[in-house]
Order: C-alpha cells, then structure tokens, then sequence
C-alpha cells in the first residue's frame, strides 16, 4: 500500500513537477526530499524548480510559475 507522500510524489511526477511550495510557511521541497520538514502538506502546492534569481549560485527555489520569477517575487 503506498503512503500519502508516495502518492503525491506520482501524482507530480507525472504532471511535470520538480516538487512543493508552500508559500504560508516560505518553503519549499524536491522530489528527492520530498515533505523533509514532516510538517501538515495540506497547504503546499506543486511546483517548479528555478535557479534563485535573489540568491547565491547554487541556490534554489521552488514556485508555482514554470517560467523563473522576476528578481524580488
């Protein structure tokens, strides 16, 4: 029987998406770690992984937008 969390990661896996956002609590989750924060998901929505156009190289972050923010969104 799968779990809650195995579900969800099917069901964006097969939409195109690269994880969650939850954009009450300013954060955000992968598929490979997906829900780290073991918190209620009900609020997250799925979303799309882009390079932050705000932040250092490297950094990361997950929107509901599949095209990258503007800088300061």
């Amino acid at each position: 029987m799968s779990t809650v969390i195995e579900i969800v990661k099917a069901h964006l896996v097969a939409n195109g998406f690269d994880g969650l956002v939850c954009g009450a609590a300013e954060c955000g989750c992968e598929l490979a770690d997906l829900a780290p924060c073991c918190e209620n998901i009900s609020e997250c929505k799925p979303a799309y992984r882009h390079d932050d156009p705000d932040g250092e190289p490297g950094d990361w972050i997950m929107s509901t937008s599949k095209t990258l923010p503007e800088a300061g969104e």
